[in-house]
């Protein structure tokens, strides 16, 4: 996930020598990073119905090699077409990553000890921001952009080497599975629940909304934030690669903090309901009314509500990944975790597209990112509130006769 992250970081902070190597304006730009999510939900969704059936050991090997692979357009032949052919096939690979890594890591937990090995692998996306931010603009500023890509393919390439060592599928393949170590029930054939049932309940529903809002904000601010710290706010580049490390960190706290807290809240009694779907949803209400005061600020202040608007919501995606775990079947968790997934990254084609194109029609590039942030603001102000007055897993858990 730390690499995962790191491919989908480095097109955003080498937004200015790209768009000024190929003459691009804002919303040329934007369409380019918007295209890396042309395949990347179906591309989910599709491996996720395959992951019921093949190892996700293999399949997460597999999608390393070609993302590593991915890089080959950009390196080989320069130009508007090989960045577009890049950032698709990016897309298509890294569209499974998250769900596949979560579904992995879930097999070797039972519910009770769940919350801690999920938020690790989703914290892995914001120690890659992290990380990737202050390296990549190192090496983009002394070798050029091409360095960056050619960095990243070589270390997906070796992580894939090195996971064919020591990647195994974990032993929880029930729902039930595991429950019976902690006196709670004993293993058995998981109940036959269709997937209109799994899809369609308002736990699911809620918690997609939510993560909507969530991702519109990951996706504008991987695409667009260096660009509005230069453009807007008039700081360096080296001020913004540090600038921009903040909300990561923040991101970081809170996907491994707020599943903890809310896990360990959860085993003291309290239903998901209170611990994932109010928390979630109010981490994500908060983060849209920072981003709706963000552009009218400056100075500290500024960098403070950027850091709480792009940070907090990422703490949704793992709570996300324990709702629907709550509420499905093992068998068919991969299929549901990629198709949420693949629902929720949606807005990852629009995103960075329509930011360009505000910017483009506004009379200045100020004007166009508060339009931009107002926006999204809204998607997560109202994701947040859907959250929290929808998201009830034990209610559906009782609905669909699963064991907790």
């Amino acid at each position: 996930m730390v690499i995962n992250f790191a491919d989908k970081a480095v097109l955003g902070l080498a937004a200015d020598p790209v768009m000024e190597e190929f003459g691009l304006t804002a919303g040329e730009y934007g369409a380019i990073a918007s295209s890396f999510y042309l395949l990347f939900s179906l591309s989910a969704v599709v491996v996720g119905f395959v992951s019921n059936r093949v190892r996700t050991t293999r399949i997460l090997a597999v999608i390393a090699v070609v993302w590593s692979l991915a890089a080959l357009p950009v390196l080989l032949a320069a130009g508007v077409p090989a960045l577009y052919a890049s950032r698709i096939a990016l897309g298509a690979a890294e569209g499974p990553t998250a769900p596949m890594a979560v579904h992995a890591v879930q097999k070797w937990f039972p519910e009770q000890a769940r919350s801690v090995p999920t938020a690790l692998i989703n914290m892995g996306g914001a120690l890659g921001l992290a990380i990737a931010t202050p390296t990549l603009v190192y090496v983009i500023a002394q070798y050029g952009w091409r360095a960056a890509f050619a960095v990243l393919a070589a270390t997906g390439l070796l992580w894939a080497v090195l996971w064919a060592f020591v990647g195994r599928e974990g032993p929880l393949d029930t729902f039930n599975a595991g429950l019976h170590t902690a006196g709670k029930g004993e293993t058995g054939a998981e109940p036959h629940i269709s997937y209109r049932r799994l899809f369609l309940n308002p736990t699911w529903l809620g918690a997609l909304a939510a993560g909507a809002g969530a991702y519109w904000s990951l996706a504008l601010g991987m695409a667009w934030l260096p660009a509005y710290l230069e453009r807007a706010l008039g700081h360096s580049a080296t001020a913004t690669g540090n600038i921009v490390i903040a909300p990561h960190l923040v991101s970081a706290v809170v996907l491994l903090g707020v599943p903890w807290g809310t896990g360990r809240w959860m085993r003291n009694g309290a239903t998901g309901r209170a611990a994932r779907g109010v928390t979630g949803g109010l981490l994500v209400l908060v983060a849209g009314v920072c981003m709706l005061a963000l552009p009218h600020t400056g100075g500290g202040l500024a960098v403070l509500l950027l850091t709480l608007a792009f940070g907090l919501p990422n703490a949704l995606f793992p709570l996300h990944f324990l709702i629907q775990a709550q509420i499905v079947p093992v068998g068919r968790r991969g299929a549901v975790l990629a198709t949420g997934t693949a629902l929720v990254t949606l807005v990852g084609i629009a995103a960075p597209a329509v930011t360009g194109r505000i910017i483009d029609t506004a009379d200045s590039a100020s004007e166009g990112f508060r339009t931009a942030f107002t926006l999204s603001a809204a998607l997560l102000i109202v994701g947040g509130l859907i959250g929290m007055l929808t998201i009830n897993p034990e209610r559906e858990a009782r609905r669909f006769g699963l064991t907790l």
